[in-house]
């Protein structure tokens, strides 16, 4: 019988793949606005605000981001100050740090993460 871990991280993984996403580097310091019809892998620096309305999000343990965020799907590894706003999912693993709220359908938090919000789940449309 399978672990609640990997049942939980096979279920969460299995539509979240970052493998083929747009990436800003870990060198990369970036201030702005993004938008975007495909999906986006940051591991460096992020100021600003992030719009992929119908696309994924990967911020890994290496990226700073400061922005408010409307996407998909969200997975969080990094630091994140800012609020997401998701049609999909939103996971916090267990080295995410997060200071905002969150607004999803499906919201996951693995033991270790820190959050400092509010989380409102809504279903898709709502």
């Amino acid at each position: 019988m399978p672990k609640f871990e990997d049942v939980e991280k096979t279920e969460i993984y299995s539509e979240l793949k970052p493998e083929k996403a747009s990436s800003l580097g870990p060198t990369f310091l970036c201030t702005g606005q993004i938008s975007g019809q495909e999906d986006l892998l940051i591991k460096g620096t992020f100021k600003g605000t992030i719009r992929l309305k119908n696309h994924s999000l990967f911020i890994e343990k290496s990226a700073r981001v400061e922005a408010d965020i409307v996407a998909a799907n969200v997975m969080l590894s990094g630091d994140l100050t800012g609020n997401i706003q998701a049609t999909g999912k939103v996971f916090l693993s267990s080295e995410a740090k997060m200071k905002g709220d969150i607004t999803a359908a499906k919201i996951s938090v693995q033991d270790g993460a820190q959050f400092r919000g509010a989380i409102r789940m809504e279903k898709s449309g709502s």
